[in-house]
């Protein structure tokens, strides 16, 4: 009687979450494997050495627009433009003078007016995207956290300046939302465009927040993270939700959701570092998403890499986990491997429905010995051979 008692209770809690929550995906032990081989979880290889006739910098992250790509380098001081592959320019303008940006934190490319703009705060840093000539400081009215440039539209995501501005007064707190807002490419009042998502709760604080750094531009595609964590395709009317899943099978108890459903306006700064507190020990140690990047919804294919914290409850730990869903349900993976390398294979870019990785060049210490190459390992310890100053290669792949 007591072991149906409890699984009335599990049932029923079941019940609640998908009423409150809908329809989701737990994700457990049992989806998750320590490595994939890429060559048997993906297709439509791609190699690319990147050309240059100088040493190429530490590459943090690569947005793509058609031929042209620009990097963020690993220290976030520098853009890199390649174009067809091959290094045209690298702006360095770091500095707090005129001319200059003071970080890189986003960064994105306007064909249409010939622009590289970089995000400081609530100001774009405007560059002429051919020459890297200084062009200006455009102020938009949002605090900018991402930015991304879509076809004849730009995605914004951060606090707009009317709430961020009474953020605080003394000892009162304000807890402005942000939000997603898609809007005409040359407008500047960002009040004027389509708010497709507001952040309003406190999961923020918890689970991070929606990245636009990778946007496949045939489908355009985030994360909403949260207790729930959603992926979602965006267009002017708004967004629809393609796959919700939360990692451990454990319940989402009354004391999360009603800690997740409060909301703050004026509030005493004690006050609100107790509930912080409050709400860490209601999520407790169960393993949950902390960031998504590399959103991919390719067809009937999503694909998407994730910064978690593990209770022990998945295994051992690992940088990220590789998510990929498609007809034949959910596999996550720990590493990326191509037989016969010895590095992991870590995609930090999207181009159209393909990811994008950088295969460093580490000569003769990027063969594995321990077993057999596969046909593209092969391909690409080919091409780096080819690289002058150890340049790498880039491997685009779509996941099956």
């Amino acid at each position: 009687m007591f072991v149906c008692a409890l699984t009335m209770m599990a049932l029923m809690t079941a019940c609640k979450d998908q009423a409150q929550y809908g329809e989701y995906e737990s994700i457990t032990l049992s989806h998750i494997s320590e490595e994939g081989d890429l060559t048997k979880i993906a297709y439509d290889f791609k190699i690319h050495p990147l050309k240059s006739s100088d040493p190429i910098d530490g590459i943090g992250g690569i947005k793509c627009w058609d031929d042209v790509w620009l990097a963020r380098t690993s220290d976030s001081r520098k853009i890199l433009r390649f174009d067809n592959y091959e290094l045209t320019s690298v702006l360095y303008r770091l500095g707090r003078g005129p001319g200059e940006y003071y970080f890189i934190e986003d960064f994105s490319y306007d064909k249409a007016n010939n622009c590289i703009y970089i995000e400081n705060d609530s100001t774009l840093v405007t560059y002429d995207a051919t020459t890297l000539e200084f062009k200006g400081k455009q102020p938009v009215n949002i605090n900018i956290q991402n930015i991304l440039n879509v076809g004849d539209k730009m995605l914004y995501f951060g606090w707009f300046l009317d709430a961020y501005n009474r953020n605080s007064n003394g000892e009162v707190f304000r807890n402005p939302p942000e939000s997603m807002v898609l809007v005409d490419r040359d407008e500047r009042d960002l009040r004027k465009g389509v708010e497709l998502y507001t952040e309003t709760s406190n999961e923020r604080s918890i689970f991070g927040y929606p990245e636009l750094f990778f946007v496949n531009p045939k489908n355009y595609s985030t994360c909403l993270p949260g207790v729930i964590t959603r992926i979602v395709t965006f267009d002017e009317t708004g967004m629809t939700d393609v796959y919700r899943f939360k990692l451990g099978a454990g319940p989402i108890s009354a004391d999360i959701e009603e800690l997740l459903e409060r909301e703050f306006d004026d509030t005493d700064i004690m006050a609100l570092i107790n509930y912080y507190s409050d709400l860490s020990i209601a999520l407790g140690n169960e393993p949950r998403i902390n960031q998504v990047y590399n959103i991919m919804v390719d067809g009937k294919t999503i694909s998407f890499r994730a910064r978690y914290n593990n209770d022990g409850s998945l295994g051992s730990y690992s940088q990220y986990l590789y998510f990929v869903r498609n007809e034949k349900g959910t596999k996550a993976y720990k590493h990326l491997r191509i037989p016969g390398l010895t590095m992991d294979v870590d995609p930090t870019g999207a181009n159209g429905n393909h990811q994008v990785a950088i295969i460093e060049n580490l000569g003769d210490m990027a063969i594995s010995e321990s077993e057999p190459m596969s046909d593209l390992a092969e391909q690409i310890i080919a091409e780096l051979k080819k690289q002058n100053d150890d340049n790498p290669v880039v491997l685009e792949f779509r996941f099956k």
